[in-house]
């Protein structure tokens, strides 16, 4: 059975992506105050180093701007760096912090370049400004492109608009190719935050997928040893040898089987099959396990039909609102008085094996578990003679849906052909896993379980159950 929910992996990574995000540009934020409060305060010092060795080119108003300015920037930087950065935590700050410094320098910088000679600002001069402030914020800061034109954007469309105020009625044509050409300026820096943004957008991708395969792996080992913990121990006495192999599709499945012994010994084994594979199906194995311990708990002597009928009422109430129903075959055997008693809620029909006949199918006798409330459930119950030698097989539907290059199924009369051999095999479990996985081309597209119970000749059992500590994990892997 199989119920597909598909995963949308940006969902999956966008709140790790955002923070990560925002504490690379926490660090790089950090570099960028350093590195201009670096670049103005050596400047600052060289212009203070230049004016004591030269005063007399400092007397204008003009030339004493050209270190009094690189103070100011240092300083504004300063405060940016020590005072307003350790209060900044989210990137929406970071970003609007980052623009208002660029900005302020961009006014004092332009402004003392537009008095040094009291002229106004030369188009080559604003250009080249802004074309080394942006490449170097992109290359600082890690920010998409339009982030990084939110600090020159507004100083470029202020000259923008005075250049199209003055410049256009004195020089016409040479104004309006300038103004044409200039957003060329902005395209390297734009370049170099998009592809920047991009690379480490793939790299993060990259190692959060592999992190989270690997995490997932480790719990999916530790839920896989906590899962086939409830699974029973194979067992063998004097009369009874009960044996079964699971290969699930993944680490997780959503089959399984359940043993136990009613007071006068009798042998009692369930095998289900829910809806949908992996850890939604094993999840929901792990509440029919519970249930299925209390309900034998509460009445260790119950029939068949009737442990379907509880679970049929507790699948219903509790699974079938969620869309999760489950088949189910249940076998109890006496080797005492050579009885079986059979019952199938929905569950692909069992196989009886008797020693001196021919194999006969043991047909469902109830619809499966979850579909209809307790008063329209309807179970009936079989009973057959099990003599020794005689032998029931019971598995779940991924056993008989393996298909071959060509689509076809192996189906029930495939698996019943297998069953027909000359010799019978050592272990039939094994026998019959391996011919379902020879069939099919590919993995498992479901999980496999396949269960046997066997009537001895009353020799000497071997204590399998007791004694080997083989459990379903180690079956299943040695396999």
């Amino acid at each position: 059975m199989n119920t597909v929910q598909a995963i949308d992996p940006q969902e999956e990574f966008r709140d790790d992506y955002e923070v990560a995000m925002e504490s690379w540009l926490r660090r790089r934020f950090t570099f960028f105050c350093v590195f201009f409060f670096s670049l103005e305060s050596v400047v600052a010092i060289l212009g203070i180093v230049a004016s004591l060795i030269a005063p007399e080119r400092f007397t204008t108003f003009g030339s004493g701007l050209s270190f009094i300015a690189p103070t100011l920037s240092a300083i504004l930087v300063g405060l940016m760096l020590w005072n307003v950065r350790p209060r900044l935590d989210r990137r929406r700050d970071l970003i609007l912090a980052a623009n208002f410094l660029i900005l302020f320098l961009g006014v004092i910088d332009l402004g003392v370049l537009g008095l040094l000679e009291g002229e106004s600002l030369s188009t080559g001069v604003f250009l080249v400004w802004v074309f080394a402030m942006h490449v170097a914020s992109t290359v600082l800061l890690p920010w998409t492109p339009r982030e990084s034109l939110y600090a020159v954007g507004p100083l470029y469309l202020v000259w923008v608009l005075i250049e199209a105020i003055i410049g256009i009625p004195v020089n016409p044509l040479g104004t309006t190719v300038a103004l044409g050409l200039s957003p060329l300026v902005l395209l390297p820096g734009m370049a170099i935050a998009h592809f920047r943004v991009r690379r480490w957008s793939r790299r993060f991708r990259s190692e959060a997928v592999t992190q989270g395969f690997l995490s997932l792996r480790r719990e999916m080992s530790q839920a896989r040893t906590i899962h086939e913990s409830l699974f029973p121990r194979p067992e063998r006495d004097d009369l009874l040898d009960f044996d079964f192999e699971f290969k699930p599709m993944r680490d997780l499945g959503g089959d399984f089987i359940h043993s136990s012994r009613t007071p006068d010994g009798r042998l009692r084994v369930l095998l289900l099959d829910v809806t949908g594979h992996g850890l939604a199906a094993a999840m929901t194995v792990t509440r029919l396990s519970g249930e299925i311990e209390r309900i034998v708990a509460e009445q260790p002597d119950i029939g068949p039909a009737a442990l379907l009928q509880c679970l049929n009422h507790y699948t219903e109430l509790l699974l079938s609102q969620h869309s999760i129903f489950a088949t189910a075959v249940v076998a109890e055997v006496d080797p005492a008085h050579g009885v079986l008693r059979y019952a199938n809620a929905g569950h692909p029909p069992a196989f009886l094996k008797p020693a001196r006949r021919t194999t006969r199918l043991l047909e469902p006798t109830a619809m499966l578990l979850g579909a209809v409330p307790l008063d329209e459930f309807e179970c009936g119950e079989t009973r057959e003679t099990f003599e020794p030698g005689d032998l029931v097989v019971m598995y779940t539907d991924g056993c008989t849906e393996s298909r071959d290059r060509r689509g076809r199924m192996l189906g029930v009369e495939g698996l019943e052909r297998a069953m027909d051999v000359p010799q019978p095999p050592k272990r039939w479990t094994t026998h019959l896993v391996r011919v379902s996985e020879s069939y099919q081309t590919g993995r498992n597209e479901d999980d496999i379980l396949v269960a046997t119970i066997s009537r001895l000749e009353g020799i000497a059992g071997t204590g399998r159950g007791s004694g080997s500590g083989e459990t379903a994990a180690s079956r299943s892997v040695l396999s």
